[in-house]
């Protein structure tokens, strides 16, 4: 786990351009693997995590990804890209839908709670 300014480079699949992007938020990123006996998918998973006041009681979740993986950037920080999935209800019926996502993520130290 480390802190990061974090940046969504995607929203529901789709590249978000520079000026349509939210600034990066400083969050909390680890990164688990998920037995496959504790999950829905039927099968060992590993999954990243976003969390807001990690380690607090007013701990939030700010994203979840399977499957990531590092992509190759030559800027600061590092890329993670993964599948994301969302889940809405439409004429009644709850669907889940999957979207690639991409996160920026700048290491940065910890100062105080975030």
């Amino acid at each position: 786990m480390f802190f990061a300014e974090v940046t969504f480079l995607r929203h529901q699949g789709a590249r978000l351009r520079r000026g349509e992007r939210d600034p990066p938020r400083r969050l909390m990123v680890t990164i688990i693997e998920s037995d496959r006996d504790h999950n829905n998918s039927g099968r060992n998973t590993v999954e990243a995590s976003l969390y807001e006041a990690y380690g607090t009681a007013r701990m939030a979740g700010r994203g979840r990804i399977t499957d990531p993986v590092i992509v190759p950037f030559k800027g600061p920080g590092i890329l993670l890209a993964g599948t994301e999935f969302h889940t809405e209800t439409v004429d009644g019926h709850l669907q889940t839908r999957e979207h690639r996502q991409l996160w920026l993520c700048v290491p940065v130290e910890r100062q105080g709670v975030e």
